[in-house]
């Protein structure tokens, strides 16, 4: 397939912008089932890349001490689940076809890839200081070269699984959460440390965006020939419901940004850091 899926706003916080971005809470284990985005991968959606080429990119910010998994990044093996975990498409236990993610581990991004080896990759940038970075993982099916790219500079590579890490459509689970790409925290709710700050502009592509140094795009990521349509997170409806898929006919009139309704209530808020579409679930 060459295609992918784009979650876009229209004007970011990095841009100057002055409308929304999704922000994460870190409530994810006290909140089982909250504090999070959830994207259906089967029946088969362009979310789900992996069969081929992919490059994941979004913009990220955190504050400092927000996250705060212990010890250090280690390259290897399946380590990436050991940081705050923002991006799951794993699969309980075995991978089945394969599986990846990305958390942010004592500041710095860890990207891993599973199939038939597993392979962690790790940034070398403390990315919790409070301002906007632009971030991409790059995985290439025919030899599993993984790359990690931060504002654009290459910071980690390494040799992953080969072929086809896509999510196989029809997988007979006890998991219900196995066949989602979930954003803001660890789709189990099992032991992983949830994410703590915010994310925009999240990009899948079933192509290799980058393979060199690159200048992050200063503006919103519109889609191209090769993506598909936005996807825009709708707030209120389920994760399951088939609207969330849709793009609207129209744009959406300006809402007011959202705020916690009380203590402990507001799992994720919508904040006010870029203009657009992106829905988050409270």
């Amino acid at each position: 397939m060459a295609g992918g899926l784009a979650l876009l706003a229209t004007a970011p916080a990095y841009a100057g912008g002055a409308g929304l971005a999704l922000r994460f809470m870190g409530n994810g284990l006290g909140a089982p089932g909250l504090g999070r985005v959830e994207i259906a991968l089967d029946p088969h959606v362009p979310a789900d890349v992996g069969a081929g080429d992919f490059t994941v990119e979004w913009w990220l910010k955190a504050l400092p001490g927000a996250n705060t998994t212990s010890g250090t990044c280690t390259p290897g093996g399946y380590n990436w689940i050991n940081g705050n975990i923002f991006l799951d498409r794993d699969v309980f236990g075995p991978g089945d076809w394969g599986d990846w993610g990305v958390s942010l581990w004592t500041g710095v991004i860890a990207f891993g890839v599973g199939g038939a080896i597993e392979q962690t990759v790790c940034g070398t940038s403390a990315l919790d200081d409070g301002a906007w970075h632009h971030l991409a993982v790059t995985r290439r099916a025919s030899d599993g070269r993984m790359e990690l790219y931060v504002d654009g500079a290459l910071e980690a590579q390494a040799t992953g699984p080969a072929g086809d890490v896509s999510y196989r459509d029809g997988r007979a689970t006890p998991w219900p959460k196995d066949p989602f790409l979930v954003l803001g925290t660890e789709k189990h709710d099992v032991q992983h440390t949830p994410f703590a700050g915010w994310l925009d502009e999240l990009r899948l592509s079933a192509v290799l965006r980058y393979t060199a140094n690159f200048h992050p795009a200063g503006g919103p990521l519109h889609p191209r020939r090769r993506d598909r349509r936005p996807l825009p997170l709708r707030r209120g409806l389920g994760h399951d419901d088939p609207r969330q898929l849709r793009r609207p006919r129209r744009p959406e009139p300006r809402r007011a940004p959202l705020r916690r309704r009380s203590a402990g209530a507001g799992l994720l808020e919508r904040h006010p850091v870029s203009r657009g579409r992106v829905r988050g679930r409270v």
